[in-house]
């Protein structure tokens, strides 16, 4: 290899330092998601009555989520072009543990899911049926979200 091909292939690989910016600004991101959440959870808390508590902590739900997403694709992206993380013996191997790019996007469109299964449980709570009809489509709503749970979980499931 001459001196040129080993400096644009040093250059290349100093490259994946800029991945920092985003694994940083994801961070942060799960920070104020988090601390969001708890002062959710705090207003639940603190409201006189369960039918203001309910839309507050399915919301702090929600934010937890996001932030999870966060930290999940922080650290894969941290894992994938900077360095392996040094976890504790037996800490949240499977939760963390990002081999691809495609793991990582695995990952992703789980928590994405459950995001989506609590933005549905928002929704389902102000539904206020008008005819037979509604019922039905809200009850193939939550048939088709309960498949979709079911599809995820057989997929996880080792051997298949």
């Amino acid at each position: 290899m001459n001196r040129v091909e080993q400096l644009i292939q040093g250059l290349l690989w100093q490259a994946r330092w800029v991945m920092l910016l985003p694994v940083v600004g994801l961070l942060a991101g799960a920070v104020y998601f988090a601390v969001q959440t708890g002062v959710e959870v705090w207003r639940a808390l603190s409201s006189s009555s369960l039918e203001k508590a309910l839309p507050l902590m399915v919301g702090a739900v929600d934010l937890a989520l996001l932030a999870s997403v966060l930290i999940i694709f922080a650290l894969g992206l941290y894992e994938l072009f900077i360095a392996e993380v040094n976890r504790p013996e037996g800490s949240l191997n499977n939760v963390l543990v990002v081999r691809s790019l495609n793991d990582l996007k695995t990952k992703l469109g789980q928590v994405i899911l459950m995001i989506l299964v609590v933005k549905f449980f928002e929704k389902a709570q102000a539904f206020s049926p008008k005819e037979a009809l509604d019922f039905l489509y809200y009850a193939g709503a939550v048939a088709f979200l309960g498949a979709a749970l079911w599809l995820v979980q057989a997929k996880e499931k080792p051997g298949k």
